[in-house]
């Protein structure tokens, strides 16, 4: 495209007629454009990436670093992926898990109401129980027969505890109670044959006693460390209760000096299976780990664990372990 331009000398009255190119007659006055024009698309770029950063990108942080939360919690071993397929891919598997504790949540509270139904079903009139306790108590002090007074005292304790009660978290010091009342009943007939102690590592007493656990997951311990240790083994026989914390964990171990046990029936001891399958069993070693077992993993996954060693001829330690809570949270009321 051409522009024309004319000249005209006036002394002579002639007109010059010149041809220029357009794009090098308008370049010039579109020079003063550019920088303005350079800088708007400077600002423009600046707000989309301000805009990616914001609903794109650091949500993207965001949902990773919850996401690494969610593992710590869990102790669920951390995969580094890149990527927006991979975050997504480990979105689905978070809410795969989480739909899974939510299934587990209900199970605890399926499993917590068939429990109390049961309670009922087989529970006698406890008030009934008490008095007639108390009664042989009152025999017994105005016999002098000591001995039978705080048998009875014990068991009535016992009874009281385990039927009346209907927590399902108790403060660690009524458990440690509970088991040293079905200890003392215990040593009623087994006499100096056996003896208990309960021992504190590296931990102020009054403080970890107000902790919360389970309900009923010492005494059947120490049931099991009598009948299947200490009973048939010949000369005196020691139970110690172990209480030891960690930043948040409460660590208890049950250890005797009775029998112990072969690798095989260890081994069967400490594999998980099926809780119907426990139902169905007759009473032995294993019934009563494998239901504190069962109780933890609905509570606390693997945050919390109960594991047996044992040697023959040595003895037997169970190892518990569970969270550290000295107040009660939603489940657990």
């Amino acid at each position: 495209m051409k522009k024309l331009k004319r000249y005209i000398i006036q002394c002579v009255g002639t007109t010059i007629v010149g041809a220029i190119c357009a794009f090098v007659f308008y370049a010039h006055n579109q020079q003063k454009y550019y920088f303005p024009l350079f800088i708007l698309l400077i600002f423009v770029e600046l707000f989309y990436m301000y805009k990616i950063y914001t609903y794109s990108y650091l949500p993207g942080l965001k949902l990773q670093s919850m996401l690494d939360e969610y593992r710590r919690m869990n102790d669920i071993e951390e995969v580094r992926r890149l990527g927006k397929e991979d975050l997504l891919q480990e979105v689905k598997e978070m809410l795969s898990m989480l739909e899974g504790n939510t299934i587990q949540q209900k199970n605890a509270e399926i499993l917590m109401k068939n429990a109390e139904i049961n309670n009922l079903q087989d529970q006698i009139n406890p008030h009934f129980l008490y008095n007639t306790l108390e009664v042989i108590r009152g025999e017994a002090l105005v016999n002098g027969d000591r001995k039978i007074a705080e048998m009875t005292a014990s068991l009535a304790n016992y009874f009281r505890y385990n039927i009346s009660r209907k927590e399902t978290f108790v403060y660690l010091k009524d458990e440690l109670k509970n088991s040293m009342n079905y200890f003392n009943i215990q040593k009623n007939r087994f006499g100096d044959k056996i003896s208990c102690e309960i021992l504190y590592h590296d931990v102020e007493k009054e403080l970890v006693e107000k902790c919360y656990i389970p309900k009923l997951i010492l005494q059947p311990v120490i049931e099991n460390a009598i009948y299947h240790g200490l009973e048939l083994k010949l000369g005196l026989g020691m139970i110690k209760i172990h209480i030891s914390v960690t930043e948040d964990s409460l660590l208890i171990m049950v250890s005797d000096d009775g029998l112990g046990m072969e690798k095989e029936k260890l081994d069967e001891l400490n594999n998980d299976y099926d809780m119907e399958e426990e139902e169905n069993s007759s009473r032995h070693n294993g019934v009563a780990l494998k239901n504190i077992r069962k109780r933890l993993k609905l509570y606390w996954g693997k945050r919390a664990y109960i594991i047996a060693t044992s040697e023959v001829g040595i003895g037997t330690q169970i190892h518990m372990c569970m969270p550290l809570l000295y107040q009660k949270e939603e489940y657990m009321k």
